[in-house]
Order: C-alpha cells, then structure tokens, then sequence
C-alpha cells in the first residue's frame, strides 16, 4: 500500500517556500478563503418568470444537489435558457466563464435567464461549487441558425445531442434533444425508447419510447420528457440510456445517450457510513491495473467502484464484498491513464466517493523525450505533467527545469503551478525508487512518471481547487535496478 509521508529534501523545502507568494490567492480560495461575487445579477433577460414556467430550456438546482440538472442544454439562436432554484439545502450561483453574465451573489431560490443569439458553446459554472476547470460546471449549446449548419441537400442525420445528462432526483422531468442536421429534404422519422442501467424503470424512472418526426423542409430539435421518480432513500448516482433506432430516409447519427440521476436526499445524522480512504491505483502490466483501499466503513455491505479516463465520465465497473481490500482491472489499453474512485453501500444508504487516485498502464520503453519531459536519473525516467484547464493554458509548454547537482530532480513551472519532483534511488532499502513531490497548485492536474527501461508509469491525479500535500511514496517503482 502506498505510504505517503511529509518528508522532502531540504531543496523540496526551499522550493515551496520560494513559491509560496505567487500561489497565495489560490491557496486561500481552496480552503474555502473569501471569494469575489457579483452582488447584482448581470447579462440576463428583465423579467425572468417565476420558476422558469413557460421555458423550454430549463436548468434546476435542487436539494442538496451539486450539479446543474441537466449540465448540457442546446437550444436554437433566440431562444431562452432559464435556471431555478427549487429548495435548496446550499447556496448556489451562476457565473459565465468569459464573465458575461451572472446571477449575482450565491442564493438558495430564485430564478435567472439568459437569451442567447449567437451560435456557440457557452460555458459556465457555481462560484461555490465549481470552477473554470471543474467542479459544478454547465455548458449552453447554441446551434447554427439553420439547425446545423452544413448542406441543406439530402435528408440529412438525425442524433441525439447531447449524448450525456445529469439530472436530480428532485427535477421531475428529463428533457431530451433529437435533431435532425445537415438536410432536411424528405420526411423523415426515427423511434425512441429508454433502456435500463443501474437506474431501473418505474423506481428511478417512467420507461418512454416513441416516434419523432420531422416534415419535408424541416430540420432541427424535438424534444421529449422522460419523467424521473423521487423517493426518500439516499443512493449513490445511477444511470439509464436513451436509444434511437430505426430511421428513415436520414441517416442515423449519434444514437445512445446516458442519463445520470444524482440522489437529493440528506443522510440520516449520525450515518455511520464514511467514505472509504486510502485508495490507490497501481499498473502492474501493460493491461492490468490493481486497486487497493483502507478504513472502509463498517456498516457497509458492497464496495461499488467507478472508473473513467480523464475527461470523461464515471462509470460503476465493479461490486466487491467488504474487506476485499484490493481489486484488479483487467482487459484494459496499454499506455493509458485511468481515474478511480470508491463507494460504500448499506441498508442505512450510501457513503460519499472516495477521494479520486488515478494509475496507468505499462508504457513503452522508448527513450526519454527531452523535447517534452523532464529526463530525470540519466534518463532513466521520463516526468510529464498536464494541467487541466483552457485548451490554450493546455498547449503552453511548461518551463522545466533540472536541480543542478541532483539528476533524479526537477521542477515545473506554469504561471500558478509550481511542482518539484525528485526520484530517489532506494533499492538498497527496500528495493524499489521512491519519489517525492511537492507543489503549490490548486488547479487540476496529472503528474506521470514513467519508467523507460520497463515501461511502469506512475501517476497521480490533483483535482481543482486542493492544493496537494508534500509527499513522499516510498513504493513509488518496484523495478529496481
């Protein structure tokens, strides 16, 4: 198991205290410091109506919900996008990520819209809650004001978009988007229906199908509700898809989508159940990685855990009886990073996720690219880190720098982010290269260090708004020498 302890070198020291100016602001912001709201809402319609009543395009907040229900909305050029609050437990906001509109200081009701008229993605997040990286985050599609964009000739596609939704349990009601794109000549139908997942119809959802059609000349957006069901218990998230199938005369596009339920009720006080803790992610081959866990609550009865790749969405893969301790996921792509997380369940209900650890799949054992890594110890390891933010912030290189006199030391250095690393050869100890890291960050991020003489890649994950701990992982390479 991965022993994590605050010891770095005296240079790690050193470092941070270095750094510890420039990443003040942020350090503050994600232990919860004093943030800058916008006392008055701005960038919205006058005159929003109660409730969002009569809107079609309509985002909730609900309970004790930490998400936008749903998160992805499309709407056509003009048409309003309305955002309520229904009995919430927590104060919530909503702020543009390009800052053009907001609803103003965190409430627990009200209502705010929005009408936008130009094509494009629209992204915006819960001052509380969120971030511009993640967190509590939404995004407002806007077609092209012909439905699509694209040629008008041919019957064209029809697809669902989008192809995820995260919904309350408290919203009533999913609205799902079918369009047709790229054609309109013809008539041309496709038939609709729900499938089960972890949700099951008639207790988490009503099953509907259908058929939806469209008129020669016509393209762009239907709608339909599929209606979600709330109860009292308290559960982890679960999820349905939404098919198409059977089109005619357009072409079948993007046909499954997956719609996530995220539970609103409070845990009983006293709920003995706690996250389990400790959690790890080790490859120990080119298609293998293995879990292994600690503290898991007592009152629990299985341990459900989730994957994803980054950027992605999680999804439950495996259900294993208390006190296994350990997991292996098998069958998976070599070279590949993947995110991790764990949760117990019980008769009482659920516990809350485990915090995320992120592992990897045996990489190659190509030589270390010094165009875009720092090659620590002559080479023999290769250090990269990613930072999860814009897409621009994504594509401007890092400074990198080696510790001169120290060849298994580096650091890296992007406007908030400043992170040492440090590779250790301690075979002579325990048999294995330790290696040490510390940062000053609260921006997410992924730091992964492969071994080229192997291919074993170590890797872990910082999510946004936590700045990480000085550590030191002790078992970090078991391939000595």
């Amino acid at each position: 198991m991965k022993t994590y302890r605050p010891i770095l070198p005296a240079l790690a020291l050193g470092f941070l205290l270095a750094t510890a100016a420039s990443g003040q602001h942020h350090a503050m912001s994600a232990m919860g410091g004093a943030k800058d709201y916008d006392d008055d809402p701005g960038g919205g319609d006058p005159n929003a109506p109660s409730g969002c009543t009569g809107v079609l395009a309509k985002i909730q907040i609900t309970g004790t919900v930490t998400a936008f229900s749903p998160s992805t909305i499309t709407v056509n050029p003009g048409d309003p996008v309305c955002w309520t609050w229904a009995g919430t437990y927590d104060a919530h906001n909503i702020k543009a990520d390009d800052g053009s509109f907001t609803s103003g200081a965190p409430a627990d009701h009200g209502t705010f819209q929005k009408t936008f008229t130009t094509p494009g993605t629209y992204g915006f997040y819960c001052q509380v809650h969120g971030s511009l990286t993640g967190g509590m985050r939404g995004t407002v599609i806007v077609r092209d004001a012909d439905g699509g964009g694209g040629d008008d000739s041919g019957p064209g596609t029809i697809q669902l978009a989008p192809t995820a939704y995260t919904v309350s349990e408290g919203a009533g009601t999913l609205a799902v988007t079918v369009e047709r794109v790229n054609g309109s000549e013809g008539a041309a139908t496709v038939k609709i229906a729900t499938s089960p997942g972890t949700a099951k119809p008639g207790k988490d959802f009503n099953t509907r199908s259908g058929v939806l059609s469209w008129g020669n000349g016509e393209q762009g957006p239907k709608t339909f509700d599929v209606t979600i069901k709330n109860d009292g218990a308290i559960e982890p998230d679960e999820s349905f898809s939404i098919k198409l199938s059977k089109a005619t005369r357009a072409a079948l596009g993007a046909s499954t989508a997956v719609a996530t339920i995220h539970d609103d009720d409070n845990p009983a006080c006293g709920s003995a159940f706690s996250a389990p803790s400790k959690l790890e992610a080790r490859g120990q081959s080119a298609g293998e990685i293995r879990l292994t866990w600690g503290d898991e609550p007592a009152a629990a009865s299985a341990l459900k855990i989730e994957r994803r790749q980054p950027g992605g969405a999680f999804r439950e893969i495996a259900a294993v009886a208390p006190g296994a301790g350990s997991f292996i996921d098998s069958d998976l792509p070599g070279d590949t990073i993947f995110q991790y997380r764990l949760r117990a369940e019980g008769f009482d209900g659920a516990s809350a996720f485990s915090a995320i650890a992120a592992g990897a799949t045996d990489g190659s054992t190509a030589a270390c690219d010094e165009t875009r890594a720092l090659c620590l110890n002559d080479g023999r390891f290769e250090a990269t880190v990613e930072w999860h933010g814009s897409a621009a912030e994504r594509n401007r290189e890092a400074k990198r720098v080696m510790v001169p006199e120290t060849p298994g030391s580096g650091l890296f250095s992007h406007d908030d982010l400043q992170l040492l690393l440090n590779v250790h050869d301690g075979c002579a100890v325990n048999d294995r290269y330790w290696l040490d890291l510390a940062a000053i960050a609260d921006v997410e991020l992924t730091v992964k260090v492969r071994d080229t003489q192997t291919g074993r890649t170590w890797v872990y994950f910082n999510p946004a708004g936590r700045t990480p701990a000085p550590m030191r992982d002790l078992n970090a390479f078991a391939t000595c020498p």
